[in-house]
């Protein structure tokens, strides 16, 4: 019984860890890419994805 136990509270460690990490990378990935979009909007740089967003009204 308290090896089950031991083991279910591992397990809820483990999984509780990696979520954080996931958290955390997905952060991290967001923060990179502003950073980065900030950083060629200094260089005046335009976005190249830009002309795929555009829609035409009509």
């Amino acid at each position: 019984m308290q090896l089950w136990l031991v083991l279910g509270l591992v397990a809820l460690l483990i999984a509780a860890a990696s979520l954080i990490v996931v958290v955390e990378d997905r952060r991290a990935a967001r923060r990179a890419a502003l950073q980065r979009k900030a950083r060629l909007a200094r260089l005046g740089e335009v976005d190249p994805l830009a002309p795929g967003r555009l829609r035409v009204d009509g």
